[in-house]
């Protein structure tokens, strides 16, 4: 995270890189064949993509509560 970078400017970068992670996944698994070095890949693109995924739904939260609260 950037100095002033907003809760909205931190979501959308997380957007951006969660939609690009699970493009290469989409892309590997339509693979016929995998290698080892792609199979590994897959694993760490998916936890990539969930770290992604949690920031997203914090910020959420974050801005929920700023609504409620």
């Amino acid at each position: 995270m950037e100095e002033g970078e907003t809760k909205e400017d931190i979501y959308s970068s997380a957007k951006g890189q969660h939609v690009t992670l699970e493009r290469r996944l989409q892309m590997l698994l339509k693979k016929p064949y995998l290698t080892e070095n792609e199979e590994l890949e897959i694993i760490v693109l998916k936890k990539k993509k969930l770290y992604f995924k949690d920031i997203m739904e914090k910020i959420k939260d974050d801005l929920r509560k700023g609504e409620e609260g």
